[in-house]
């Protein structure tokens, strides 16, 4: 099961949830403000990368932009 980040567009708190592929999070009380109705944002990862050590985990690599891509 992938992990979903969700961002309360009340306060902006962020939460991090377990769920099965093709669920919806809409209905996701915040933990801070109880609001709901949580939105599903474009978050992080972390890759393996190859390199001439072998296979390592490399950092995210993840920068703020304005996509919201690296």
């Amino acid at each position: 099961m992938p992990i979903y980040e969700y961002e309360c567009p009340e306060c902006g708190a962020r939460k991090e949830v377990l769920q099965k592929l093709g669920e919806d999070g809409s209905s996701l009380p915040c933990s801070q403000c109880s609001c709901v109705g949580m939105r599903k944002i474009l978050s992080c990862c972390a890759a393996p990368v190859l390199g001439s050590a072998g296979a390592s985990l490399g950092g995210s690599g993840c920068q703020a932009s304005g996509s919201g891509f690296a």
